[in-house]
């Protein structure tokens, strides 16, 4: 199950009529296989037509629309990543779903930042997802383990995730990821998320 297939499925459940993709690229990965009626494209360094060619802090400065599905795939560092679900929760409609790109990284240098590989590359973007699940009790948020992680968050009430002074280390993260991301399988996600 792709990351594609998880957020089209999500706009169906709640009928989206508009989506927000942050960190397109090249659309043809993604962006262009998205049905929603109303989508919307930014990237600093686009490779296709029709995308805003902005950073996302400089696309939030200014955006005064609202979103019924977002998809966080920008700059894979845990810092950008933090302040782009910050801002996304603010611009999200009401039961909507924010969709967070690479929150699962199989082995340690797959997310070093910066990039130390030649392969398959996620940042540090498990770092936010573990800020976040440990400081807003606001939300729900859990991990679907495939495609190297793809987070779904909504707006609810959670648990908030007790770190105990544990360092966010690649060896803390890989001890405790079930918990720290609260990973569910793709069984897991069309039993919870069917319509």
């Amino acid at each position: 199950m792709t990351r594609t297939e998880i957020i089209n499925h999500l706009i169906k459940k709640i009928q989206a009529n508009s989506y927000l993709e942050i960190g397109v690229r090249e659309p043809s990965g993604n962006f262009d296989n998205i049905i929603c009626p109303n989508k919307t494209a930014i990237d600093p360094f686009p490779l296709g037509p029709d995308i805003i060619p902005l950073t996302s802090d400089d696309f939030f400065a200014q955006n005064t629309s609202k979103f019924d599905v977002i998809f966080i795939d920008g700059l894979h560092h845990a810092d950008q990543v933090e302040k782009d679900i910050i801002n996304s929760l603010e611009v999200l409609n009401e039961n909507g779903y924010i969709v967070c790109h690479d929150m699962n990284p199989t082995n340690e240098l797959m997310q070093i930042v910066p990039i130390q590989t030649d392969g398959e590359w996620t940042g540090d973007c498990w770092k936010a997802w573990v800020k976040v699940r440990s400081t807003n009790p606001n939300l729900n948020m859990e991990v679907v383990n495939t495609d190297f992680g793809v987070g779904i968050i909504t707006v609810g009430k959670q648990k908030l995730l007790e770190l105990d002074n544990q360092n966010l280390t690649y060896d803390e993260f890989s001890f405790n990821k079930k918990e720290w991301l609260n990973l569910i399988s793709t069984n897991d996600f069309h039993e919870k998320y069917k319509f």
